[in-house]
C-alpha cells in the first residue's frame, strides 16, 4: 500500500538525516560507526537536496531513482551487522537494523509515481 506522497517521504528523509547525524551524540558508538553515520547523513542530505520533488533544491535526480538509492541503503544497513560483526545487543547493531527497517518500510509505502509532473521538464 503506497500511503506516503513524495512530500511526506521528504519529511521522513529529514527525520532520518537528523537521527543519523545525532546518533553519534546520543549513543556510545564505535568511532568508525560515528563516521559512517555522519557520512550517511551527509549523503542522504545531498540526495534529498538533489531530488526532483518539493523538498529538493537542485532537482536533478528523478524521484524514483532517489527511491532505489533509499532501498539500497536500507538493505546495506540491514546487512551491516553481519558484514562488520557487530556484537549482539550492541548499539551499533540495533541502530543499523532500526534504520535499515525504517528505510525499507518507507520505500515500500512511498508512492514513487505520486508526482503528477516533473519539476525538471515542465515549464511554467
Amino acid at each position: 500500500m503506497k500511503i506516503l506522497s513524495p512530500t511526506a517521504h521528504g519529511f521522513i528523509d529529514v527525520a532520518f538525516i537528523t537521527v543519523l547525524a545525532m546518533a553519534p551524540i546520543m549513543f556510545d558508538l564505535e568511532p568508525a560507526v560515528d563516521t559512517a553515520c555522519f557520512v550517511l547523513a551527509g549523503g542522504y542530505l545531498l540526495i534529498t537536496l538533489l531530488t526532483d520533488f518539493k523538498l529538493g533544491i537542485f532537482r536533478v535526480i528523478p524521484f524514483p531513482v532517489h527511491g532505489w538509492l533509499d532501498l539500497l541503503t536500507g538493505l546495506a544497513l540491514l546487512a551491516a551487522p553481519f558484514l562488520f560483526h557487530f556484537e549482539s545487543g550492541s548499539a551499533e547493531r540495533n541502530l543499523s537494523w532500526l534504520l535499515g527497517v525504517v528505510s525499507v518500510v518507507t520505500w515500500f509505502i512511498t508512492d514513487w509515481k505520486g508526482q503528477t509532473r516533473s519539476l525538471m521538464t515542465d515549464r511554467g
